[in-house]
């Protein structure tokens, strides 16, 4: 078996690179981890560990003890949270 050390310290090996097989085409990214989600939100991910904790945030998946969210549901959660103004009627309070 060859050695995997690598001179330069680039992970993964060319070696390795040249025995692996690649997709070329795997597809949009179903799924999202914590820091992913936070950055598609612009949110940070403690908001997302709170919202977790206390409801009231985006769906999300347990893989074993991986967190993911799925992207669609990322969207759909932004959609569900669209104001057109900040006050309920409209109407001026001065």
């Amino acid at each position: 078996m060859s050695d995997c050390r690598n001179a330069g310290g680039r992970w993964p090996p060319a070696e390795i690179m040249r025995r692996a097989v690649l997709v070329n085409d795997a597809g949009p990214i179903p799924f999202v981890d914590t820091e992913a989600a936070a950055r598609h939100l612009a949110l940070t991910p403690h908001t997302l560990e709170c919202y977790r904790s206390t409801g009231g945030g985006p769906a999300f998946y347990k893989f074993g003890r991986h967190v993911r969210y799925a992207v669609r549901d990322l969207d759909a959660w932004a959609a569900a949270h669209r104001h057109e103004r900040t006050r309920g009627d409209g109407s001026r309070r001065y």
